[in-house]
């Protein structure tokens, strides 16, 4: 047991300055008794009756008070309990920001619900995972390399979205050597990382438009990273915002003036996380992507071992409870 206000023992003292106070009380009262000067023996058998039950009454309330000091000293009992380790994580999302991903079939938009959920991931994530973070379109850019700290992913995903650069083009096979770039710049810098999970989160809407898929995908193969895609957007599909005027939105259109519609492609996407061994999945209305989250990282958390762990449980009800019962018991006798 433990206590984390133990400097409410020092009430204790109140004990020692009342017990005085308490004596001069009972022998006030049976000096008042003796000046009475009846003897009679069912009258002394009264007294002393009642004598012994303002002593009990006496010891019954200090203990109300002991069992109060203890309560306020607010005292917890320790259990022990064997729990798991867990391998620590690198995740590495890979963020599709191509014209298509600001289609607002998704509210608000399919990029900005993917922002949205991969800030809140951030934040729940265990503190020893790390998360790095790259952006892809018609090329890709790494925004920050693995870290600890959600507040660095929180940093680039506000500048994600503010950015109103557009370019056309979703060049997954780009995305995917600049996660490999962020591995391994990682394990240049700190050698004793490389025994994390590895693991590549990908979000997009279409399919690859580049020519460097299929060897970015052989190569994070072989080393045996896992790519998880997740394709966002509804069936229907959405027309594609390039510009705001105001409150008006300009879309992107053919050469005959009508809006192109933006429709998911799940060929590429699928194929990649066939072939690295990572899991497909769908999300049609932004709201499933924190369960796929949740749920890669369920899948892909390994356990390193076991430890015994100390948890703490309030014990101050029960001195409370203890205080009353004996409060009641004073007052009946």
């Amino acid at each position: 047991m433990r206590f984390l206000q133990p400097q409410y023992f020092k009430l204790f003292f109140l004990l020692v300055v009342l017990l005085p106070l308490w004596f001069y009380q009972f022998s006030t009262k049976r000096k008042t008794r003796l000046s009475l000067g009846d003897s009679r023996p069912l009258r002394r058998i009264s007294h002393l009756s009642s004598l012994r039950r303002e002593w009990g009454r006496y010891l019954l309330l200090n203990l109300v008070l002991a069992a109060l000091i203890f309560a306020l000293a607010h005292p917890q009992l320790s259990h022990e309990r064997r729990v798991s380790e867990p391998r620590k994580m690198d995740i590495v999302f890979l963020l599709d920001t191509s014209p298509s991903m600001r289609a607002q079939d998704v509210q608000p938009s399919r990029l900005e619900r993917a922002l949205d959920v991969i800030g809140r991931f951030s934040r729940k994530k265990l503190p020893h995972d790390r998360i790095g973070l790259v952006s892809f379109s018609g090329g890709s850019l790494i925004l920050s390399y693995l870290t600890e700290d959600p507040n660095n992913i929180l940093y680039y995903l506000d500048y994600l979205k503010d950015d109103n650069y557009l370019s056309l083009g979703t060049n997954i096979g780009r995305a995917l050597k600049n996660g490999l770039t962020v591995i391994a710049k990682e394990a240049e810098a700190s050698p004793e990382t490389t025994n994390h999970k590895k693991v590549f989160i990908l979000l997009s809407d279409g399919e690859d438009h580049g020519k460097e898929l299929e060897g970015a995908v052989q190569e994070v193969k072989r080393q045996g990273i896992k790519v998880h895609t997740i394709g966002i957007g509804s069936q229907e599909g959405a027309p594609i915002p390039i510009a705001w005027e105001g409150e008006k939105i300009k879309y992107l259109e053919d050469k005959e003036g009508n809006k192109i519609i933006t429709r998911f492609d799940e060929r590429s996407l699928r194929w990649v996380a066939e072939t690295t061994g990572g899991n497909a999945y769908r999300s049609f209305t932004g709201q499933e992507l924190e369960v796929v989250f949740a749920e890669i990282v369920l899948k892909e958390r390994d356990i390193e071992g076991f430890k015994m762990a100390v948890e703490y449980e309030d014990a101050y009800q029960r001195f409370l409870l203890a205080a009353l019962g004996i409060f009641l018991t004073a007052m009946l006798i």
